[in-house]
């Protein structure tokens, strides 16, 4: 039997329908009593994805780790790569239990047999240990693996996904306030998309660095790369990017005291965001509303703006 992925596995089966799963399951429980061995390693392993598309963390946990100790008694008969996928399917498993600090340490030992046996799946692994950890707010440790799997990337070639993971390189200097390092990245960013023609992905590196010169107080920076988000956005009727975009422009018009267009944007942005539930991005444009009124003396407009973040920052925070 070959080893087949267990991350590839699990999303090849969320887009399979219900009944095809089920049967297959049954197919597989079926089988296992005939089995030993390497053969039954690979079919828990198959059963550990079942039970993870299913959300059964603790079944998926007890089948992969019977796995895991089938590899290990087999010794250097097992591969490395088999060992590593029965190692991931523990990660995953501890994952979907919510014990996430032991689901990316799990995914520790995976890496380092991938990377022994030069095994490409390495680098995705990689990145969904960078995923965990950024899910986790632990941004430090996020980019050293972005910046591994970017490392490798480079050698190896694959522009698409060098320019993905320079993307989260920047994504994780963004949340750790580096925003010159975030400029850095997302135009190395750019400029592999810009050849790929990925035209989505590069409004997002625009987004980045015009929200960078924002915060270093570039207000002329901030709305040219903003608009070049926002022009993407309109075109693509993408609601999310021209709400984002819009405020960024406005921020830097309010860092050049351009109150009157700044508020103009806000605004735009203030009825886009309006029918989302992205409260954090609802804030971040109130919030700039009343620096606006405060800024132009419209301090009953900035107090009734207060009310009504206040009302709202009860409920979500």
């Amino acid at each position: 039997m070959s080893v087949v992925l267990f991350k590839v596995e699990v999303n090849r089966l969320k887009g399979e329908p219900i009944n095809n799963r089920e049967t297959e399951d049954q197919q597989l429980w079926k089988q296992l009593p005939q089995t030993e061995g390497e053969e039954r390693a690979e079919l828990l392993i198959e059963l550990a994805q079942q039970a993870i598309y299913r959300s059964s963390g603790s079944e998926a946990l007890a089948l992969a780790e019977e796995a895991h100790e089938i590899y290990k008694a087999m010794g250097a008969r097992a591969s490395s790569v088999a060992m590593a996928n029965a190692i991931t399917g523990i990660g995953y498993s501890l994952k979907e239990l919510n014990r996430v600090d032991e689901a990316t340490k799990a995914l520790d030992g995976a890496i380092d047999l991938l990377r022994e046996s030069g095994h490409p799946f390495m680098v995705d692994t990689l990145r969904t240990k960078a995923s965990w950890h950024g899910e986790q707010g632990n941004w430090n440790a996020a980019l050293e693996c972005y910046s591994e799997a970017a490392r490798i990337n480079e050698v190896d070639g694959y522009r698409d996904f060098l320019a993905r993971d320079l993307f989260n390189i920047a994504n994780c200097n963004h949340h750790l306030g580096n925003w010159e390092q975030v400029i850095t990245f997302a135009l190395r960013a750019r400029e592999i998309f810009k050849e790929e023609k990925m035209v989505f992905e590069i409004s997002w590196c625009d987004l980045n660095i015009a929200d960078s010169h924002a915060e270093l107080g570039d207000g002329d920076a901030a709305i040219l790369w903003g608009r070049r988000a926002n022009d993407i956005g309109t075109l693509r009727k993408d609601h999310e990017m021209m709400c984002k975009s819009s405020y960024v422009m406005a921020r830097g018009h309010i860092l050049l005291g351009k109150y009157d267009e700044a508020e103009r944007l806000l605004n735009d942005a203030q009825g886009l965001v309006a029918g989302s539930s992205d409260w954090t991005q609802v804030k971040k444009v109130e919030k700039a509303l009343i620096s606006v009124y405060r800024s132009t003396g419209r301090e009953s407009d900035a107090d009734e703006a207060e009310r009504r973040l206040g009302t709202l920052q009860e409920i979500v925070e």
